[in-house]
């Protein structure tokens, strides 16, 4: 049986395993704004993930920006100081690559392309590698299951 803190934590690393696989999935079609979105929540999930399994405040959860949730996780956890590059590219796609009014022209469909979608879906790879490498350190096997339908 696992606590609550470990149990929101596999909810938040289950759904950025999925989020992960529909942003490469997206890349395939062609949707790339989407793909960036998906990467984006991906990495959000993966790092909210940690930082309920941490015990992080509720308040520092609130947020969608990967570089504010990187500064908080980092107080406990070190190894997350060098995703910031990640996190900060991954930031750039939250609002731009779903609401036209993010872009001084166009929409997100026709702004964006595979290479970025591609550098995005790559960023979140990496922050949700070193999620999962720390889930493996503390041998948390439980969140590391990922469940099927």
């Amino acid at each position: 049986m696992i606590g609550k803190r470990k149990s929101e934590a596999k909810r938040w690393f289950q759904q950025a395993y999925y989020d992960l696989h529909a942003a490469r999935w997206n890349i395939k079609g062609g949707f790339y704004d989407t793909a960036c979105f998906l990467a984006q929540q991906a990495g959000e999930k993966a790092l909210k993930s940690l930082l309920y399994y941490e015990g992080t405040r509720r308040i520092a959860l609130l947020t969608h920006s990967l570089v504010e949730m990187i500064r908080e996780g980092e107080k406990r956890v070190k190894s997350l100081a060098p995703l910031l590059d990640q996190a900060r590219e991954l930031d750039l796609h939250y609002i731009p690559s779903r609401y036209p009014n993010g872009l001084p022209s166009g929409y997100p469909h026709q702004f964006y392309g595979k290479k970025v979608a591609q550098e995005a879906v790559t960023a979140a790879e990496k922050i949700f590698s070193a999620i999962r490498s720390f889930y493996q350190t503390k041998e948390e096997k439980e969140i590391l299951q990922i469940d099927e339908k």
